[in-house]
């Protein structure tokens, strides 16, 4: 009990090791189980990593305080902003099937013909693809991403407001 604690209160080990395990997790399913990522689950999979960074930023010694507290606001943000794309998500699944938006062009077609903006718009709107799932633990992939978005904001929020 008293390990389970100690790595609880270490916001480097567990921002890193849960945006990095998420990450991998996606593409041993995305290589092994033959699961194509849409693009709203490639932006998830961009926050966790984003998260991660933050995890390992946080690890540098002797970091400033204040930029400890910067860390814990980016990755809260980045959690924040990971949520809305997995609520997005969801709620795309959840349409009934005449409102399910049509099939946009692969990601990497948006990517060489539109401007920057212009394919994040694209791609937060939606697509057919986004609407479907194929898996299914008790929660689907989607649903399995905004809660682990939501317990990381909760940690980090409450690192970044608990006194040194």
């Amino acid at each position: 009990m008293d390990l389970v604690k100690k790595i609880i209160n270490l916001p480097p080990l567990i921002n890193f090791g849960l945006g990095i395990g998420l990450v991998i997790g996606a593409y041993i399913f995305e290589i092994f189980g033959y699961y194509d990522p849409c693009p709203l689950c490639i932006l998830q999979r961009w926050f966790f990593a984003l998260i991660a960074m933050c995890g390992a930023l946080m690890a540098i010694p002797g970091l400033h305080v204040f930029l400890k507290k910067v860390l814990f606001i980016l990755a809260s943000l980045f959690a924040c902003c990971g949520s809305i794309i997995a609520g997005r998500q969801i709620y795309l699944q959840n349409l009934p099937s005449d409102q399910i938006p049509t099939c946009a062009p692969p990601m990497d077609f948006l990517m060489d013909t539109l401007p920057f903006f212009e394919v994040v718009q694209t791609i937060l709107l939606g697509d057919g693809n986004c609407a479907e799932y194929e898996w299914r633990f008790i929660l689907n992939f989607a649903e399995w991403a905004l809660v682990f978005f939501i317990l990381l904001f909760i940690y980090n929020i409450f690192f970044l407001l608990k006194k040194s």
